[in-house]
């Protein structure tokens, strides 16, 4: 049976998450005094230590020019999302806030990357969103507040400036009422284009109770072409697939001339700017190169 190829289950002491810390990069655009309160761990009623990220408004902030920021002009409120406007206006840039842990890699050397084009990678995680979230109802004419979860993204360039690439593969939860909307979106095409051309493909589509444990699986063989391919199971339920190629094949980031992820698997919250807080609490996050089928720690239940 494969031996998993990293492993994080948050036996943390809640008083020293340093360790964790140490362990994770973290959002770089996140204050470093505020990192050990933003990021740590708690005691969860399944009677152990759970990994806790929040985000506060203004955490990570970026994007927001002067004006916005004396206006509080934010962009997602209980009625949904204007994001969608804002990209409309010329040179409209959506602010946005984080607070993510970030696998660790050497990206000279590659050392550390658990995520690879043309390598196929099994991993699982759970994730349990906190009562503190909003209960967002929106309004005719607006999407749902993006609060994406989890990420993996290639970023991509062109003559030397970054082109705000999507991630390839990334997870949302949407605050809906008293549930969240729960998605997996794939993106793959050139936003360095002179008219950007980026198709994302949502798959997964579920709506999910608060304050309860969820387990996410995912079997990705992330890749430019038509091998592409991402799978996803919540609680052992088959939930979607996606097949096709994915990320920046012709501007996306590069080492020594071979295409790689930069940036490698993040977990926690990317919103766009809001004023309310939120936390997540993720458990047992486990990756594989061969698959795992048969091994426990793959199982599917929630831990509580």
């Amino acid at each position: 049976m494969p031996q998993s190829i990293f492993t994080e289950l948050f036996t943390y002491d809640p008083a020293a998450p340093s360790e964790l810390l140490g362990k994770w990069r973290i959002s770089s655009q996140l204050d470093s005094e505020l990192q050990p309160l933003r990021v740590g761990v708690i005691e969860d009623r399944i009677g152990k230590t759970v990994g806790r990220i929040t985000v506060q408004e203004g955490d990570g902030l970026t994007g927001a020019n002067e004006a916005m920021l004396q206006a509080r002009d934010y962009i997602c409120n209980s009625k949904g999302s204007r994001a969608a406007a804002v990209e409309a206006e010329p040179g409209g840039v959506v602010p946005s806030e984080r607070a993510e842990i970030q696998v660790r890699s050497d990206r000279a050397t590659g050392a550390g990357e658990l995520v690879k084009f043309g390598e196929r990678v099994w991993y699982r995680f759970s994730f349990k969103i906190a009562g503190d979230w909003p209960h967002d109802v929106p309004v005719v004419g607006r999407q749902l507040c993006r609060t994406v979860i989890h990420q993996i993204k290639q970023d991509s360039f062109k003559d030397g400036k970054s082109c705000d690439a999507s991630p390839f593969f990334k997870i949302e939860a949407r605050p809906l009422g008293e549930r969240v909307r729960f998605f997996a979106q794939v993106a793959s095409g050139t936003p360095c284009a002179p008219s950007p051309m980026v198709t994302h493909a949502q798959i997964c589509r579920r709506d999910l109770p608060r304050e309860s444990w969820t387990t996410v699986q995912v079997r990705l063989n992330p890749a430019h072409d038509g091998s592409g391919r991402v799978d996803v199971w919540l609680n052992g339920t088959f939930c979607g697939t996606y097949q096709g190629p994915m990320a920046d094949r012709d501007y996306g980031a590069r080492r020594n001339g071979a295409p790689f992820i930069n940036a490698q698997p993040r977990f926690g919250i990317y919103r766009d700017w809001r004023a309310e807080t939120q936390t997540i609490y993720f458990d047992k996050i486990m990756f594989w190169n061969a698959d795992p089928s048969g091994d426990p720690d793959w199982g599917v239940t929630p831990p509580g």
